[in-house]
């Protein structure tokens, strides 16, 4: 599979920091793939899952606030339901952007700096 610019159509989420393609969508289980791309450094979301996730980086590094480990290019990611994370491309992954494979079943909530909620997807 070539990431080449012109090789896919994605959907700018947050202009200039992010951008994602759905893969594949679920509208019996809530279940959805997709591929997300951090195009420069900053945060990408805040958020929070009712329900398990799991990710592949393909390409670059990220990381969440809240925990002390670094999703690099080959990692695969575990995010369990009902914890609050901060995804976030910067100067400590030592990458300029990412591109990660996520699975997301059911709602991803997103909140605010005191956990208030902002928006969802489901």
């Amino acid at each position: 599979m070539s990431f080449a610019e012109s090789a896919l159509t994605m959907i700018t989420q947050h202009p200039g920091t992010q951008a994602e393609i759905a893969i594949l969508m679920n509208s019996v289980t809530g279940c959805r793939c997709n591929l997300l791309r951090g195009r420069k450094p900053g945060v990408l979301s805040r958020h929070i899952h009712p329900s398990w996730v799991t990710g592949y980086v393909i390409k670059g590094a990220w990381r969440y606030l809240e925990h002390d480990w670094v999703a690099s290019a080959g990692s695969f990611v575990y995010e369990p339901p009902g914890e609050i994370h901060t995804l976030v491309v910067d100067e400590v992954v030592g990458e300029p952007e990412m591109i990660t494979q996520f699975n997301i079943h059911g709602a991803m909530v997103y909140v605010d700096d005191q956990g208030q909620t902002t928006g969802y997807e489901d």
